[in-house]
């Protein structure tokens, strides 16, 4: 099991978290975990094609240290104890938006056989490279340098390298059409420049490079909303004040879809940090995925509510990384380190072993976990209570859509 590590693809490392420490993983499942560390923001991602051959790959640098990790790990793994024949990708946020980039990769093809995505169903489109060239111009601009000289920054000093880089692609974020920019914006990430990734995600030659790969994607209820300003202690009139300047005359229809999505939702603002950019993207990279019918694709959603803060964090981003890992001990600070979180622990962890043993996450700790289908919208709910629903939360989705 080779962990990708989150941040984006400008920040983090392979042992940022203590919930990233895989050894719980690997004594529980005889699995080997391996974590690895690649080159990342300007370093790994800055477009220079456009001043010489040698720079021809300098867009996905940070993305080929990934492939040539796992050539490697094929090569070796065996004097581990691991299984060449058997290597599964997973990653979180941005550790899943690179699980997606390699199942988009030619060169990546047959070093990996399963894929994990946990949060990181965002990168359903590359940069192309007439934007990434004008942040490399942009670059080059704001240090002062002249287009003979790209090759100076090789020796600059990484703080001010990295200064240059930061300003440069705010400036061209800033005069971007809202056609030119995806989901979090203009960001450190892949380009598609037509030869290390010849395809866009989802175009039919790209969908077939990884069709027979198994998939298990989901997200967590709250990801990044728990923390809305002004939400605490807030009062139903307040709440549902909020929702009428969002939702107008459906609001009624949205606190209904809520109760009947979430049915334990009592507190105000159970009803206001529920994540509509997560899970409707991966909704649409399992309805892809499972459209071509050659590997199956199991979904999930975790709404385990951490009482940690009075229940402030509730499933908030990378709260299910202690979980998949099974370090709740090493994470109480997330997870308040009770029985009920142990208890999840165990299920979610035997369930990601038996994915990369396998291609199929059930075991006898869980409710069966069908495949999922654009029909049967099949996900498991990781709660104190794990249960599969179909389509469990296509109403309120559906109402959301039309806002965010």
């Amino acid at each position: 099991m080779v962990w990708l590590h989150g941040g984006g693809f400008s920040s983090g490392s392979s042992v940022e978290f203590p919930a990233y420490d895989g050894e719980n993983l690997s004594r529980k499942g005889d699995v080997v975990v391996v974590s690895l560390n690649h080159r990342l923001n300007s370093v790994g991602f800055l477009d220079l094609s456009a001043y010489g051959e040698k720079y021809r790959h300098s867009a996905n640098t940070g993305i080929m240290d990934i492939v040539s990790a796992l050539t490697w790990i094929r090569k070796n793994i065996s004097n581990f104890g691991g299984d060449p024949d058997n290597i599964t990708i997973f990653g979180q946020s941005g550790g899943g938006a690179k699980v997606t980039c390699l199942l988009n990769t030619p060169s990546a093809k047959g070093l990996f056989q399963k894929a994990i995505i946990q949060s990181g169903s965002y990168l359903n489109h590359f940069i192309e490279p007439e934007i990434s060239k004008r942040v490399a111009a942009e670059l080059l601009k704001v240090l002062g340098l002249q287009p003979d000289q790209v090759d100076s920054l090789q020796t600059l000093p990484y703080d001010r390298l990295d200064a240059a880089a930061r300003k440069a692609l705010q400036t061209i974020k800033q005069h971007l059409k809202p056609e030119e920019t995806f989901n979090f914006g203009l960001e450190w990430e892949p380009v598609h420049d037509g030869d290390f990734l010849p395809y866009q995600p989802g175009e039919p030659a790209a969908i077939k490079l990884s069709e027979n790969i198994p998939l298990l994607v989901g997200s967590c209820k709250n990801e990044f909303v728990p923390f809305i300003p002004g939400s605490d202690g807030i009062s139903m009139d307040s709440a549902t004040a909020k929702l009428k300047g969002m939702y107008g005359d459906k609001t009624a229809a949205y606190l209904s879809a809520v109760k009947k999505a979430y049915p334990q939702t009592t507190e105000p603002v159970d009803y206001l940090d529920i994540d509509f950019l997560f899970r409707p993207l991966v909704i649409g990279q399992a309805d892809q995925k499972s459209s071509t019918g050659a590997a199956p694709v199991y979904v999930y959603l975790f709404t385990w509510q951490s009482p940690v803060m009075d229940g402030a964090y509730k499933a908030f981003h990378c709260m299910d990384l202690p979980f998949v890992f099974d370090n709740i001990s090493r994470c109480e600070e997330m997870t308040g380190g009770g029985e009920t979180a142990h208890l999840l622990a165990d299920k979610m962890s035997a369930a990601w072993i038996q994915f990369a043993r396998s291609g199929n996450p059930n075991h006898k700790g869980l409710p069966i976990w069908p495949a999922y289908t654009a029909k049967n919208g099949a996900t498991m709910l990781f709660d104190n209570k794990c249960e599969v629903r179909d389509h469990p939360d296509e109403e309120l989705l559906s109402i959301a859509k039309t806002i965010h």
